[in-house]
Parts: structure tokens; sequence; C-alpha cells
């Protein structure tokens, strides 16, 4: 038998070896990649949650710091129980609550777009897979055809 089909024959096993083991080694490294930036997500969240603990004190800090000094000067003048002393704790309890709500909003926010982050990474990841997938399936094809 000729050696030169032989050595044809060979090369298009390790070539296709080769093929094989190079998908199967994109497509793990690929989910590792997606595996890290989920962790990295993860962080990146309880750092915007921890951020938003933090403001949500200092308004509710804020707001009491104001409502003490409004109630002292109330006091300090001898109207503490008038409608303009009660008004104004009035107005800064709905100040403070529209100021947590608004961080509500901004958390829930940032929360739903770093979800929408780690699944557009994850489908990515899929379709770098599938098409590794698919041109190896196309390279045997190709060498297939070409013995045929």
């Amino acid at each position: 038998m000729p050696a030169a089909p032989l050595i044809i024959a060979g090369a298009a096993v390790v070539g296709a070896t080769a093929a094989v083991v190079g998908t199967a080694k994109s497509i793990s490294a690929q989910n590792k990649a997606a595996a890290a930036q989920k962790k990295q997500f993860a962080y990146e969240r309880q750092a915007q949650r921890n951020a938003s603990v933090r403001e949500r004190r200092d308004a509710i800090r804020a707001a009491r710091l104001t409502g003490g000094a409004l109630v002292q000067a109330g006091e300090n003048q001898g109207a503490s129980a008038s409608s303009a002393a009660i008004g104004g704790l009035g107005s800064i309890q709905t100040q403070l609550n529209s100021n947590l709500s608004f961080l509500d909003t901004q958390t829930s926010l940032a929360n739903r777009g770093t979800e929408q982050s780690v699944i557009a990474r994850s489908q990515q990841s899929k379709a770098q897979n599938w098409g590794a997938v698919s041109s190896l399936g196309m390279q045997v094809f190709g060498a297939a055809a070409g013995k045929l």
C-alpha cells in the first residue's frame, strides 16, 4: 500500500482530533469565563446593595437631624404645637419617604441591569460554544466530502 494515502489519512485523523480537542477546550474556557463573570456581577451587586444601605441610612439620619432641629426650634419659641411646626415635621417625613422610594427604585433597576448582563453574557457564551461545534461539524463534513 502506498505511503501517501496513509499519511493523508493520518493527517486527517490528527486534524479532526485537534479540532475536537480545541472545540472542547474552547467551550470549557468560555464556560469558566461565564462563571467568573457571574461571580463578578455578584460582587458588584453586593457593592451596590452596600451603597444603597448607606444612602438609606444617611437619608434617615438627615431627616431625623432636621426633624430634631425643627422640634427644638419650636420648643425654644414656644410654638412646638403650632401648625407650622407640625407641618414642617410632616414635610420632612414626606421628603424622607420620597427619597427612600427613589433609592429603592434605583436599587431595583441596578439589580435588573446586573441580571440582564449575566443573561446576555451567558447567551453570548452559548452562541460561541455552538459556533465552535458548528465549525467543527463543517470541518468534518468538508474532510469527509473530500474523501468521496
